[in-house]
């Protein structure tokens, strides 16, 4: 894809969402509509749009005039529309005269790409510690990872994470098609509940983890050296916190059930250090664990038993997995889908010449986010 037809396609996708259509198309371009006012103004989208050009600048203009806001905000606005961005702060007082020590920036920046690097894996396969052998398909998205950059004000280190549009799944629920997670929003996703389950888990009890904890924090996407990345940055003098926002692209719907902001202090260090250790002493379990999205549910009405398939990866290829799951737990997955939640399943994988790869005795099946949100 050329920049032209990205730039075209990011402003397509936030007119569609702010409720724009397409009027008619000419040889080089289309007119869009509000369709609150489809006798207003149109607005003229060429079909290769370059962001450096007049053309783009005047349908930013029209755009920011439309909404109220000034140029440069709806011009970010379009920017964001299929980025997802970890925002790493560096707290007000470690900010003098909008500058913080670069070793601090380092360390902050080095343990990012770790943390990126790691749920780049653990979003394909979880395990409490990856030593050298990390996912080259992970690697690849990790390497799509940007630095962006800081606004004046707080100092904020801002990692952009450029996702695809989605595609639909084959299947449907209630009649439609799913937009199926692209593989860069698996990576974040994963980093972002990774995250969020350290501090339920493990900082807020501030305890030794048990079994069934541990468990769930490899269900999560929690490795041995994404807590070592944690405990770095919130350990370092100039930061002395882990202090991260997640801001999902708005071309896509944002996944359920996961904070947008986790906060670490520097306190948590001996408990992280203890975490650590026992991730990297965990064995793998006996029976398999796979997570993703709900994109089919099948089930008759008055059966007591239905399916739901998850789009995941097992042995480093996408695959679709269908779940065996009485009539109750179908009625919640509906649910589930709508809210876009990630969903975990444990059991043993049945495969079959020419059947899809199913599991008809799950010994667990939830959402990710119930490992997590759940007091403990």
């Amino acid at each position: 894809m050329t920049d032209q037809t990205a730039t075209r396609r990011d402003v397509a996708s936030f007119l569609t969402r702010n409720g724009w259509v397409p009027d008619r198309g000419g040889l080089i371009g289309e007119l869009w509509r509000p369709t609150a006012a489809p006798s207003g103004s149109a607005i003229a989208v060429p079909y290769e749009l370059d962001a450096g050009t007049a053309e783009y600048r005047a349908v930013i203009a029209r755009l920011a005039d439309h909404a109220a806001v000034s140029l440069q905000d709806m011009a970010d606005e379009i920017e964001r529309e299929f980025r997802d961005i970890h925002h790493y702060k560096i707290g007000d007082r470690f900010v003098v005269d909008e500058s913080v020590l670069l070793d601090s920036a380092s360390t902050v920046l080095t343990n990012a790409r770790r943390m990126v690097r790691a749920a780049a894996t653990t979003a394909r396969k979880p395990r409490p510690t990856i030593g050298a052998n990390y996912s080259p398909p992970g690697d690849a998205f990790a390497a799509q990872m940007r630095l962006s950059h800081t606004r004046r004000g707080s100092f904020v280190l801002p990692v952009v994470m450029p996702v695809e549009p989605p595609e639909l799944s084959d299947g449907e629920i209630l009649g439609d098609r799913t937009a199926v997670e692209p593989g860069e929003r698996r990576v974040t996703r994963t980093l972002a509940a990774a995250v969020a389950a350290i501090n339920s888990v493990v900082v807020v009890p501030d305890r030794e983890p048990t079994t069934d904890d541990v468990i769930h924090l490899i269900q999560s996407g929690v490795s041995s050296e994404i807590v070592a990345a944690v405990r770095a940055i919130a350990t370092d003098s100039g930061v002395q916190s882990l202090d991260i926002r997640f801001q999902w692209a708005p071309g896509l719907q944002a996944p359920g059930g996961i904070p947008e902001r986790v906060v670490i202090p520097d306190e948590a260090a001996t408990v992280l250090s203890r975490v650590e250790r026992k991730l990297k002493r965990s064995r793998p379990e006996t029976s398999e664990s796979l997570s993703g999205q709900i994109v089919e549910i099948r089930h008759v009405p008055d059966e007591p038993m239905g399916e739901i398939a998850i789009r995941t990866i097992r042995n480093n290829r996408s695959a679709e997995v269908r779940i065996t799951t009485p009539a109750d737990v179908i009625r919640s997955a509906y649910d589930w889908a709508k809210q876009s939640r990630a969903i975990i399943a444990r059991g043993n994988v049945v495969t079959s010449p020419g059947r899809p790869l199913s599991i008809p005795r799950p010994e667990q099946l939830q959402p990710i986010d119930e490992l997590f949100a759940a007091p403990h």
